[in-house]
């Protein structure tokens, strides 16, 4: 039976390079994009290195298309074993915000995207996650999101102070914990990993790394025959909460 991975924001960046990735082994992949172009874009790019690869239309911003990307998945595919929440804003960056100059409408547009949306996606995929025999979800965090990393002077990312975007990861996180132990009698593991800072629209050109290092500690998780659950991991091991 093959196994069949949802990634959302699939249709660029790590996102992409996860369904490269994971297509390469023989996972199915289900592109998850905002708009039914940008995801037929990108299953065409796959598809021409004979990746099995499928559009799927979902906002992660709204229920109803949630609900809708679930009900078509249920219809063609019947559950999914991987889903990787990777959909996600930071408009700060760009914006050279500081966290004093905030606005409320900045707070909750990244909160509705990568918190609310996460969850929304988890909430209305659980019931094709108990279909599978290894279910398993990643939510593509930040070391930003590090409340002990954050409050450490002496780590070289300390200065990276964008209050929205890292307290949205801040939740995340806490979401992986607190699913991770409500899951667990479902057999499905729940994962926060940080894919470092990688060269992406949102991470820019001065970013280190690019998008295939970025990927790697997903795609182990994704494939790992007996995956940890409730942690938050990089590819060096355990990230400080």
């Amino acid at each position: 039976m093959s196994t069949l991975a949802l990634i959302t924001g699939a249709n660029k960046g790590i996102g992409f390079e996860v369904a490269r990735q994971l297509g390469a082994t023989g996972i199915i992949v289900l592109i998850g994009a905002r708009g039914q172009g940008r995801a037929d874009a990108a299953v065409t790019a796959l598809k021409k290195d004979g990746i099995n690869a499928h559009a799927v239309e979902i906002d992660v911003g709204s229920e109803d298309s949630v609900i809708a990307a679930a009900q078509k998945i249920a219809s063609d595919h019947g559950r999914i074993d991987i889903l990787v929440n990777n959909a996600g804003i930071m408009t700060e960056m760009a914006a050279g915000t500081r966290p004093k100059d905030l606005t409320l409408e900045t707070l909750k547009q990244t909160f509705d995207t990568n918190v609310f949306g996460a969850f929304t996606v988890i909430k209305h995929f659980v019931p094709l996650l108990k279909k599978s025999r290894a279910p398993r979800i990643i939510n593509v965090s930040s070391t930003l999101g590090s409340l002990c990393t954050m409050s450490d002077s002496s780590h070289p990312m300390h200065g990276v102070n964008f209050a929205a975007y890292n307290a949205s990861k801040t939740a995340l996180n806490a979401l992986t914990v607190a699913l991770a132990k409500d899951l667990a009698a479902d057999r499905i593991s729940v994962n926060s990993i940080c894919p470092g800072w990688v060269k992406t629209d949102m991470g820019g050109e001065s970013a280190p790394r690019n998008v295939t290092q970025g990927a790697g500690i997903i795609v182990t998780l994704a494939t790992s025959g007996n995956p940890p659950t409730g942690t938050f991991i990089d590819e060096n091991g355990t990230v400080a909460w």
